[in-house]
């Protein structure tokens, strides 16, 4: 909050007479005069209220551009620095940098209560291709403490796409962006919190989605590849998808089919480039995306894992949590991609949470607890997806079907947060809310960090 004076003082200074850049280019030792950043946020608010002339005479000596920027404005929410960035060339140059963006970010991820971000969209049961000619993102921010209902998620960014958008989609998350992948082999990217969306080039086209029955969306992934210094969406397609048989002498699935893979570099203004295939067919299960990889799930002719490596984006076959396979079965990243997390179905209302470290040699799984769903009706087959680790290491936030729950791995005990389909209430630009009672839905959940990283 004392950071937030001090912008809103800065802002101030941008509507009076006497511009910002007068009162900070005269600085050169602000440690000297102010030790912290509540005595700069209590000069700041002082300086708002005398004269212009007195302010720039005051301020000669107090705050440099270099301190203002990594200090104060590094803190403050993107929305804030937009307007920051219009004040001078020399504000808009440093909240441009690269290391402004990187250290903002830093800061970003370490904010606490952590906050995810829903894409609610409504669908249609019987047309997987049906669009909807806008997108919102919208912010829910995750406190501690059993929630009250009903809760109000923030509009971050409601976009208009007069091509259509199909209502079906499978979002994935990385340092701020989202990249929103479609059954049409579109797929978009966005910073909700810049305002930045953009279609990418075409794809290469998914012949699964040509043969499969059900509403299918074949995810992506998105990730940064630290060896290039640049944020990559991966993707899967089949030339050729054949139905899956299961041979009940040797347990194992069959298939005809011919996969490839593909990855687009976000800012390099190129095109999908092919890599090597993955040695064996890719289901449609939400990738893992850690520092290092990809992690794709394999169905046929066994369930198994794929690793994808950004550094030399070829493919490895490696172990998967000693269970069965359901499904249902879920992935996800926890820890920035440090941990592997597989929620295995192990009932219809109970579930297996095994984690592994991505930095090891070599996956080594562990159990991490049972979760059972609460008050479960009979005869119900109930699917945790994980999305995101919560305000301790004991949480784990998850979304069973359209509610949003708080599991605690420590004791295996899960508890609602909301239910966003019926009780979550959608911000909307003209101030109004919404929800999705009356219609059929879907709530999508990712991790969210508000960043500057831009797509371009």
């Amino acid at each position: 909050m004392r950071l937030t004076a001090a912008a809103n003082a800065l802002y101030m200074y941008h509507e009076c007479s006497a511009p910002p850049v007068h009162l900070i280019r005269v600085a050169r030792n602000v440690r000297c005069a102010v030790d912290s950043i509540e005595k700069l946020g209590r000069l700041l608010l002082t300086m708002a209220m005398v004269r212009p002339d007195k302010r720039r005479r005051i301020m000669a000596a107090v705050l440099p551009d270099d301190l203002l920027l990594s200090e104060v404005l590094v803190h403050l929410p993107v929305k804030s620095l937009a307007l920051f960035k219009s004040v001078c060339r020399s504000w808009r140059a440093g909240i441009a940098d690269p290391a402004f963006v990187r250290r903002h970010l830093q800061l970003s991820r370490a904010r606490r209560p952590p906050t995810a971000l829903a894409i609610a969209r409504e669908v249609d049961t019987d047309d997987g291709f049906a669009t909807s000619g806008e997108i919102s993102f919208h912010r829910l921010l995750l406190l501690p403490g059993p929630a009250a209902a009903p809760q109000t998620a923030e509009l971050m960014l409601d976009k208009a796409w007069p091509e259509g958008i199909t209502r079906l989609i499978s979002p994935a998350h990385c340092d701020g962006l989202v990249a929103v992948a479609t059954p049409t082999d579109s797929v978009f990217v966005c910073n909700p919190a810049t305002g930045e969306f953009v279609a990418l080039p075409p794809a290469t086209h998914n012949a699964e989605t040509d043969h499969r029955d059900e509403l299918l969306v074949p995810p992506v992934a998105l990730g940064f590849d630290q060896w290039r210094n640049r944020y990559v969406i991966a993707r899967y397609f089949y030339r050729r998808y054949g139905e899956i048989f299961f041979d009940e002498e040797t347990g194992e699935y069959t298939q005809d089919y011919d996969i490839g893979h593909e990855v687009f570099t976000l800012g390099a203004g190129g095109s999908w480039e092919r890599t090597e295939d993955p040695p064996h067919a890719v289901g449609p299960q939400r990738p893992m995306r850690t520092r290092r990889a990809f992690y794709w799930h394999a169905d046929v002719p066994r369930p198994r894992l794929l690793r994808f490596g950004l550094q030399d984006r070829t493919f490895d076959v490696v172990p998967r949590p000693p269970t069965g396979w359901n499904s249902v079965d879920a992935m996800t990243e926890l820890d920035d991609g440090k941990l592997l997390c597989y929620v295995h179905a192990a009932g219809d209302a109970s579930f297996q949470v095994w984690l592994a470290d991505d930095d090891a040699p070599t996956l080594r799984w562990s159990l991490r607890c049972r979760i059972d769903v609460p008050d479960a009706s009979p005869n119900t087959v109930y699917n945790l997806m994980p999305v995101m680790a919560g305000g301790d290491e004991d949480e784990l936030v998850a979304a069973v079907g359209n509610k949003l729950c708080r599991c605690n791995v420590r004791r295996g005990a899960m508890e609602e947060v909301v239910d966003m389909a019926n009780e979550l209430w959608y911000a909307r630009q003209d101030r109004s809310k919404r929800t999705y009672k009356s219609c059929i839905s879907e709530h999508h959940l990712v991790p969210y960090i508000e960043s500057l990283v831009s797509i371009s």
